[in-house]
């Protein structure tokens, strides 16, 4: 009887000891999965304010005194707003608490079609569009190895 009684008191123990060690792993993962996401939402912030910068100084409502970039003949104004709008909405989606639904493969594929939509644009409506979006590629490419690693 005793010897049942051992077994048992053991077999307990030995589980107890188990589960909360599954419970440390699991929450040590969840934490490092976790950590992830605020890199993303300050890429999204990073992305969001380089696109506000070229959309400042395309927009002529916007009184900016000293361009950097500057709008080609062929830039139809109203639609590279339009655009740069758009992709400052979708950027939006991967700021604060809502990036924490998104996994790191949908991230960033939809950070990559951003980019290349905003790259686009720059080298289609910009003087030296080429040279600029060269330029806007490093700078983010730089922040993204920065802040996500």
């Amino acid at each position: 009887m005793v010897d049942i009684f051992s077994v048992i008191l053991i077999g307990s123990l030995v589980t107890f000891l188990m589960y909360q060690n599954i419970n440390k792993v699991t929450q040590k993962i969840e934490q490092s999965s976790n950590d992830k996401h605020p890199s993303f939402s300050k890429f999204a912030t990073k992305i969001i304010e380089t696109i506000r910068e070229v959309k400042k100084d395309l927009d002529s409502d916007m009184e900016c005194e000293n361009p950097h970039f500057c709008k080609n003949d062929q830039c139809d104004e109203k639609e590279v707003i339009k655009a740069l709008n758009d992709l400052i909405r979708r950027a939006s989606f991967y700021e604060g608490e809502r990036a924490k639904s998104f996994s790191r493969r949908e991230a960033e594929a939809e950070f990559v079609d951003i980019l290349q939509k905003f790259e686009e644009i720059v080298r289609h409506s910009c003087i030296n569009g080429q040279e600029e979006a060269l330029k806007l590629k490093d700078e983010l490419h730089k922040s993204y190895q920065e802040l996500i690693g």
